[in-house]
């Protein structure tokens, strides 16, 4: 019987290493398992600080890109303000210049001193409308420097 005995003892001795093996196995999956989720929970976490960063650049991006925009506008409009400003000055002087040169032609109908005040009148209607061309000039450059800034 000693050997049954001995064959007993053997058999329950490798049940007994089979189960804590097992148990080591399960304990050392157990950290593996708790280990590959403290690493997960890590790469989540740079992920979203990555997500998040990224999304702030995003944003600044557009707020550049926004402000620029507005930038080029408002000089577009600045500069349309000055180009159609100068147009009609120009038309405005042709036009008192057209009104100068007739109101002197009439007054060569005149004589002696009606014909200076007439040709003085003349004159006086030409400086007052270049006075206000340059006021005009004056107003519209200034608004568009506003713009601009």
């Amino acid at each position: 019987m000693s050997i049954w005995k001995g064959v007993a003892l053997a058999a329950i001795g490798i049940v007994a290493l089979a189960a804590c093996s097992q148990q080591q196995s399960a304990a050392e999956a157990q950290r593996k398992a708790d280990a590959a989720a403290i690493k997960g929970s890590e790469r989540v976490m740079d992920a979203k600080r990555d997500a998040a960063n990224a999304e702030i650049k995003a944003s600044e991006a557009v707020a550049k890109a926004e402000d620029k925009a507005v930038a080029q506008v408002d000089s577009a409009q600045a500069n349309a303000l000055q180009k159609t400003a100068n147009a009609e000055v120009k038309v405005s002087l042709a036009q008192a210049q057209s009104n100068y040169d007739v109101a002197v032609a009439k007054c060569h109908t005149l004589a002696g001193g009606d014909f200076n005040n007439c040709k003085n009148q003349a004159q006086a209607d030409l400086d007052a409308a270049k006075a206000q061309a340059a006021v005009t000039r004056q107003d519209v450059k200034s608004e568009a420097n506003e713009l601009k800034n």
